[in-house]
């Protein structure tokens, strides 16, 4: 399997994920904030991964302990359409293989990993969290990495969904931000970065 697209497939599957379930209005308990924090964290680590150069073992080691936290998590492992059970997968094989275009869509993945660290931070401002913030960040967020999908390409999940461009990414992460969200995002989403 290929680098980009098995951790562009999860970072999209799980971006889905959070964006489904956030709650716009009404109190937030202390277990859905927990729960976010932690998916985002995992999030945050697949696509630092993404971002790295390819080396066989680490991304291998990285696809194992991603796979095994999504597996001990009740509420992740619903939401993760693994194309095989835990018990059919030997973790000790290497299933990624290669990396065809190493660093490709970096705009994109510096875009990703700059909304998962704001996100992350407004989590953590406890009852000064802006809700309304944290659900643009991941509207903003759900489609970018769409890029690394490929119909014909072998996944974990075996989603099967078409790719799309930069500019469909960058278009469609535009639609879910507000004025002031995209002045503090303009420099990843100027198109003469391309």
């Amino acid at each position: 399997m290929e680098k980009n697209s098995v951790f562009g497939e999860l970072l999209y599957i799980g971006l889905v994920f959070e964006k489904g379930r956030f709650k716009s209005r009404g109190l937030w308990k202390i277990k859905y904030i927990k729960n976010m924090k932690k998916h985002l964290k995992l999030l945050l680590k697949l696509a630092e991964c993404i971002k790295e150069e390819f080396r066989l073992e680490e991304d291998n080691n990285i696809l194992k302990i991603i796979c095994d936290k999504i597996k001990c998590d009740n509420e992740l492992k619903k939401y993760y359409p693994f194309a095989f059970t835990f018990n059919e997968l030997d973790l000790n094989d290497m299933m990624i293989t290669s990396c065809k275009s190493e660093n490709k869509h970096i705009e994109i993945i510096n875009l990703i990993i700059k909304l998962l660290q704001d996100g992350l931070a407004e989590l953590n401002m406890g009852l000064k969290k802006d809700k309304k913030k944290i659900g643009e960040i991941i509207f903003s967020l759900h489609n970018l990495p769409r890029v690394y999908l490929n119909k014909e390409g072998n996944t974990l999940c075996l989603l099967q969904q078409e790719g799309i461009t930069v500019n469909e990414a960058l278009e469609y992460s535009k639609l879910s931000m507000g004025e002031e969200m995209r002045l503090k995002y303009r420099q990843y989403l100027s198109r003469e970065c391309f």
